[in-house]
């Protein structure tokens, strides 16, 4: 095969030319030993040949300028020529892989061939401004973009107004006037699902509205870079979107061929499974971030921290009045769930924490916890750069920015902090001096967030998704990263380091939490 940038055009051996002749316009038939056709370098006439089975690559290669600040990798440039030849698909790329631009790109060149006039893009809120309106800015400063949140009215003006990208979180699918909106209007014609594990779920409200949001003829163009964060049955809700005929019918065929089950509450994915998830995910692209990005080394440890008398104490009571209930309930027939599990090993972490929420209201009562702060404080005098910190309780996060005040500059990250807000600290912590410290919960950190300027992340306390895990770990392990980077995790009691034990396994379900409970307390 033989392409021409300079001519537009392809030249290649084929079986019957004459066939193709009458398939692809300006083509015609070559008198040479090597080449037997050639054809015009289309998009269409690409997209005839590779069904046809000729690995012919986009003509995004020749005919597209790629603006924007940056050039791109040979890698973004693949996975952008695999939007433009493929109406749906999976990007199961790692996290940092910088699929954001590649998919901005791949839309750019759609429109300027006028095969798309708009574009959806639905991404989790924590990244709407941050990183989807920022990159459309530095890498498509030509296109118009627009984030639809807010009121029902400000998202209903910004739908009507003329752009090119509207910019929506994931849980705005559920407002039933926006969502026919969307559906209605014709010039949409492609979404782009940020995140996509994110409606794994097919049984959830949010599922449900995306999937009467889209229409057939719509290009669905899903991005996750972890696609079963939990079972390889994850798979099978966002298969469903994508490539319908290419499932089993059922959710519980794919879970009895992917799963099997070994006791009545535990399931444990089958021998090959994790193939079988990704057969279902079809056609995808994906790389690997240590195949196409270098990046310096991480090394992880672990900071052992001391429990007060004041923590021992309020965690033997704790446990003791669990026994108890406990006992009780057994004695009146009851058992306990994963769900009570959950909770109560929840209240036993505060206490490890050092501030535990009143159940009668929103506020949270302190316990002393010095020696974990010290921890703390001791890591961040370490680190040879910014320092980013992961707290999963909402309460530990104000009683230590005012710890962290004492002696270092910081922001906070967390639900309380308004979207404005957020983007400024955001903002300040990548182009200014302060803050020095970002202290953030994980949920608010997990997507999308390029925040290099930091060569440190503590874990003041484990959390229990290895998802939300691996996606906290790439804000600051991604391409612009030159420094050392150093991963941090405070414990202080061995509960906690079994919670970052399984952490670790991608596959965890209900049953890992009862072990838990009943290691600890039954």
């Amino acid at each position: 095969m033989y392409v021409s940038s300079a001519t537009q055009s392809i030249a290649l051996h084929v079986e019957d030319p004459f066939y193709l002749r009458g398939l692809l316009p300006q083509s015609r038939t070559l008198h040479d030993p090597e080449y037997n056709f050639a054809a015009k370098w289309t998009l269409h006439n690409t997209r005839v040949l590779r069904n046809l089975g000729y690995e012919v690559p986009s003509p995004i290669r020749c005919g597209y300028l790629w603006p924007g600040r940056f050039q791109p990798y040979e890698h973004q440039i693949e996975m952008a020529e695999f939007w433009t030849l493929n109406k749906r698909g999976f990007n199961l790329s790692d996290p940092g892989t910088m699929k954001t631009n590649s998919a901005l790109w791949a839309a750019d060149y759609l429109m300027k061939l006028g095969e798309i006039k708009k574009v959806l893009i639905c991404a989790p809120l924590s990244t709407l401004e941050t990183v989807w309106l920022q990159d459309i800015f530095d890498t498509l400063m030509h296109r118009r973009a627009v984030v639809v949140h807010g009121s029902r009215d400000q998202r209903k003006k910004a739908l009507s107004g003329s752009f090119d990208f509207y910019i929506l979180n994931h849980d705005g699918v559920k407002i039933a006037e926006i969502n026919k909106i969307i559906r209605s209007d014709k010039d949409i014609s492609v979404v782009i699902i940020d995140e996509g594990d994110e409606f794994r779920n097919a049984q959830s409200e949010k599922y449900k509205a995306l999937a009467a949001m889209l229409r057939p003829d719509m290009r669905l163009w899903w991005q996750t870079g972890t696609p079963c964060p939990n079972d390889p049955t994850d798979a099978w809700a966002q298969a469903k979107l994508v490539n319908p005929t290419g499932v089993p019918k059922y959710f519980g065929q794919f879970k009895r061929d992917t799963m099997m089950q070994i006791t009545p509450f535990k399931w444990v994915p089958r021998r090959g499974a994790n193939s079988l998830a990704y057969e279902v995910m079809q056609p995808a692209i994906r790389f690997r971030k240590q195949d196409c990005i270098t990046l310096p080394p991480v090394v992880t440890t672990r900071r052992q921290a001391q429990l007060t008398a004041a923590q021992r104490k309020a965690f033997d009571t704790m446990k003791e009045e669990m026994y108890l209930e406990d006992v009780k309930n057994q004695l009146n027939g009851g058992m306990i769930t994963a769900v009570n599990a959950a909770d109560r090993i929840t209240k036993l972490r505060q206490i490890l924490c050092g501030c535990v929420k009143d159940p009668d209201s929103d506020t949270y009562m302190t316990i002393d916890h010095a020696p974990r702060v010290q921890v703390l404080m001791d890591c961040i005098a370490r680190a040879n750069a910014k320092v980013i910190v992961i707290v999963p309780f909402k309460g530990i996060i104000k009683s230590l920015a005012k710890e962290i005040a004492k002696q270092y500059s910081v922001g906070v990250l967390n639900g309380d902090v308004s979207p404005g807000q957020r983007r400024k600290t955001i903002q300040d912590f990548k182009s200014g001096a302060d803050p020095h410290v970002l202290l953030c919960h994980p949920k608010v950190m997990s997507h999308g967030l390029n925040l290099t300027e930091a060569d440190t992340t503590i874990f003041y306390a484990p959390i229990f998704s290895n998802a939300q895990f691996q996606q906290v770990i790439e804000r600051f392990n991604r391409a612009g990263q030159k420094n050392h980077m150093t991963l941090v995790r405070i414990g202080a009691h061995p509960l906690e380091w079994d919670y970052y034990d399984k952490t670790d396994v991608a596959t965890k379900n209900q049953y890992d939490m009862l072990q838990l409970y009943r290691k600890y307390i039954a």
